[in-house]
């Protein structure tokens, strides 16, 4: 059996705990968006966005976390969580002003995040 297949528990609730994290995005959409990627979100739809993008990234990490006592939900959890990692990780990585940036360092820990569960999908 190899490392990932013994350590995916501890692996998806840390993942899962972390990205629960960014629920500080739905609840202070001005602060995530300045802590997170050093500019201001303005407006009400900015605001919305940021709020609703907050609450489902929290979502995904109750699904990590929630994969972690169910393996029969892993496969599509685990799916659902590499495309959206993937997603920030990608545009993160194709903007230079965010290199410097919070952003960058979590688009990096979404990366060993994303590597870690395709692993595990592979070799399960």
């Amino acid at each position: 059996m190899s490392w990932i297949v013994r350590n995916i528990d501890w692996v998806l609730i840390v993942a899962g705990v972390g990205t629960c994290s960014m629920l500080f995005q739905a609840l202070a959409p001005r602060a995530a968006w300045q802590t997170v990627f050093g500019e201001e979100a303005q407006g009400a739809v900015a605001e919305f966005i940021s709020r609703s993008w907050g609450v489902m990234i929290f979502a995904a990490g109750l699904l990590l976390i929630y994969a972690a006592w169910h393996p029969e939900a892993r496969f599509p959890i685990l799916l659902y969580a590499i495309v959206g990692k993937l997603s920030f990780t990608l545009q993160v990585f194709a903007m230079p002003r965010f290199h410097r940036r919070l952003a960058f360092a979590l688009a990096l820990a979404d990366l060993v995040i994303i590597s870690l569960l395709a692993w595990y999908l592979l070799v399960a």
